[in-house]
C-alpha cells in the first residue's frame, strides 16, 4: 500500500508539473485534450520516423567516417593498377630512349633524318 500511494503522489506530481510547464491549468477540457493530441501524435511520427531513417542515416554515416578514414578499397586497386602501368609505361620510354629496344617508329625517325 505505500508504494501505490507514493507512486500515485509521485504521478500527481510529475502531471502538475507538466501542466505548470506549458501552461496546460488554465485551459479547458476540451483545449487540454486538443493540445495533449496534437503533442501524443507529434512524437509518435518523430518516433516512427527516427526507426524507420535513423538506422539508415548511421549506416551512411559510417560509411563516409570510415571513407574518410581509410579511403576506398575501389579507388585504392584502381590507383594501383595506374601506377602500376605509369612505371610499365615509363620503364618502356625509357627502354627505348636509352639503349634499349627501340620502338619502331623511332628507327624510322632515326632513319628519315640520315
Amino acid at each position: 500500500m505505500l508504494y501505490t500511494s507514493s507512486l500515485f503522489r509521485w504521478l500527481q506530481r510529475k502531471r502538475y508539473q507538466y501542466e505548470v510547464t506549458f501552461s496546460l491549468y488554465m485551459l479547458t477540457p476540451t483545449e487540454k485534450f486538443i493540445f495533449n493530441s496534437f503533442l501524443v501524435l507529434f512524437l509518435s511520427m518523430i518516433i516512427i520516423a527516427a526507426s524507420l531513417y535513423l538506422p539508415e542515416h548511421i549506416s551512411t554515416i559510417m560509411r563516409r567516417a570510415w571513407f574518410y578514414w581509410a579511403g576506398d578499397e575501389a579507388i585504392a586497386t584502381s590507383t594501383k593498377s595506374v601506377l602500376s602501368s605509369t612505371s610499365v609505361a615509363r620503364s618502356i620510354a625509357r627502354d627505348a630512349g636509352y639503349g634499349g629496344t627501340p620502338r619502331p617508329e623511332d628507327v624510322l625517325e632515326r632513319l628519315g633524318s640520315l
